[in-house]
């Protein structure tokens, strides 16, 4: 005959060993195997509530439904290196804690990949928190944080909660020990204390990795992550350097040649060295359907097209120092914070190119080089940056956005030669792809040869010429006009602005002419409509 036990004799059998010496072995053991299988029915509370009954301490009962309703709010930093569902665990536990006795929490908000220097309306969770706290018939009465550092930076705190408040909902933190207070001092003076604490953990935080990182490149050459630059692959370099590390498994990488898309990134460099334009290289690449960055290794190069070779990136490839064989780092930082940073929350703000003093260069070659130094150094002496403008002044174009091409109607781009300033239209041609025969010539015209053919334009428009020199505020003039440039190989003339107000100057209805007739700017167009192009 089969026996069975219940759920609560098996737990007698199996916790009351202890306590009833006298209590036969085989009875406590009988039916073992069939206890297991009850064990399977066993929830994770009822085997607590069996260890608790067993040790004389009954866990509490359920905690008492109604009161404040609370909604939580939390937040992780980097949705790639955490866990979310841990991380929104411990957070959420913290606060449960706190709310204990007074309420229950019946919504969560939970913001992954958002440092915590985005303010609250760029975080997508906490943006929604705000504006459900805005309804008047919201689902909860007050807003419970895990912990102060998960929600707020700087001045952040202040803002929200006083926004809060006006609504009527209070912000419960673990570190206030309840609701937060704004008018009283103790809690001002522990809410400035937590802000000064965070700030300065991110400092901290920042300088002690930045070191670090700084140190492993300088004196190990290590390949601190990211991808790997086109003509390279990742390898495994052994275990990592750090015993603990090592232990659980992780592995360094490094760089070595990847044998489809090395020789190229050699061939670049060579032809580029002979004198070649970073254009022409383009072409050729896709011309030969040599795969581009984006093609070659999409799975880390998702947001790209990979449709084909272009100029920039050529001219970055042409420009990094890691394929002489040495590991750099820091070559682009962040600056500022908020929306538009980089995917995941890792950092945040412009991206923004770092000074080469700036640098963190290998003292040792870490990898194998696709380019010897030599080579290196001499294309970048072709792509030296050109100076700036006579006097370091800013390059000033008057007619910015008021001139658009007759040929095609594109807007023409402000373009600066031989120390003028011009206008151009390639009429949506790129310098990678080759030039289609039936695209027509390019439209070039330099800014002072307009200049001087305005006055005679205006009146023909009906129009009053600005007063003293047509150079001062020329642009403006046009701007109170609501009148623009076009300009074609058979000449220029002026126009209303497509949906521009009501212009200062009446222009005279009826055709217009390319050109006045006395003017000897307008007179070079006729005569010679190539003219326009030559600077280009």
């Amino acid at each position: 005959m089969e026996t069975t036990f219940s759920p609560g004799a098996y737990r007698t059998a199996l916790f009351g060993c202890r306590s009833s010496p006298s209590l036969p072995w085989a009875t406590m053991c009988l039916g073992f195997e069939a206890g297991r299988a009850e064990m399977g029915g066993l929830t994770s509370s009822g085997f607590v509530d069996a260890v608790a009954a067993r040790r004389g301490s009954p866990r509490p009962s359920a905690r008492p439904t109604g009161g404040v309703r609370f909604a939580f709010y939390g937040r992780m930093s980097t949705s790639g290196f955490q866990d979310p569902e841990t991380s929104r665990a411990w957070q959420r536990a913290l606060s449960e804690e706190l709310v204990e006795g007074v309420g229950e929490i019946v919504v969560d908000f939970f913001d992954e990949g958002r440092s915590r220097r985005w303010s609250w309306w760029e975080r997508p969770a906490a943006s929604a928190l705000l504006t459900a706290a805005e309804d008047p018939d919201r689902g909860f009465d007050a807003v419970v944080v895990g912990e102060y550092e998960r929600a707020f930076h700087g001045d952040q705190f202040r803002e929200v909660v006083a926004r809060l408040n006006a609504l009527g909902v209070q912000l419960w933190l673990p570190e206030a020990g309840g609701p937060v207070e704004l008018d009283s001092p103790v809690h001002e003076a522990l809410m400035v204390l937590l802000g000064a604490q965070a700030q300065r953990e991110v400092v901290r935080a920042r300088h002690r990795v930045k070191a670090a990182m700084g140190y492993q490149t300088r004196r190990e050459g290590r390949f601190l992550g990211g991808r790997p630059p086109y003509g390279y692959r990742l390898v495994d370099a052994g275990p990592h350097p750090n015993a603990t590390h090592a232990q659980w498994g992780r592995r360094v990488h490094a760089l070595e040649p990847d044998p489809e898309t090395a020789p190229w990134v050699r061939w670049m460099f060579a032809e580029r060295a002979r004198g070649r334009s970073v254009a022409s290289l383009a072409r050729e690449l896709n011309a030969r359907g040599v795969p581009c960055p984006a093609d070659a290794d999409q799975a880390r190069n998702t947001p790209r097209s990979g449709k084909g070779w272009i100029a920039r990136t050529i001219a970055l490839i042409l420009e990094n120092p890691r394929y002489t064989g040495r590991q750099v780092w820091n070559r682009h930082s962040t600056k500022g914070h908020g929306a538009g940073g980089r995917a995941g929350g890792r950092g945040s703000g412009t991206v923004r190119r770092s000074s080469v003093e700036e640098w963190e260069v290998s003292k040792q070659l870490s990898h194998p080089a696709l380019v010897d130094e030599s080579t290196f150094l001499a294309v970048q002496r072709i792509r030296a940056v050109r100076p700036p403008a006579k006097g370091g002044e800013a390059r000033k174009y008057e007619l910015a956005d008021l001139v658009e091409c007759g040929e095609c109607g594109r807007r023409m781009d402000a373009h600066w030669v031989h120390g003028r300033a011009g206008y151009r239209c390639r009429h949506g041609s790129k310098a990678a792809l080759p030039r289609s025969r039936q695209t027509p010539r390019q439209v070039y015209v330099r800014e002072d040869h307009l200049r001087e053919a305005l006055p005679g334009l205006l009146s023909q428009r009906g129009g009053e010429p600005p007063e003293d020199d047509v150079g001062i505020g020329v642009g403006d003039h046009l701007r109170r006009a609501g009148l623009e440039v076009v300009c074609s190989h058979a000449g220029w003339h002026l126009r209303p602005i497509p949906r521009c107000p009501t212009p200062d100057l009446t222009a005279s209805p009826g055709q217009i002419r390319s050109a006045p007739e006395t003017d000897s700017t307008i007179e070079r167009q006729k005569k010679n409509p190539a003219a326009s192009n030559e600077e280009c």
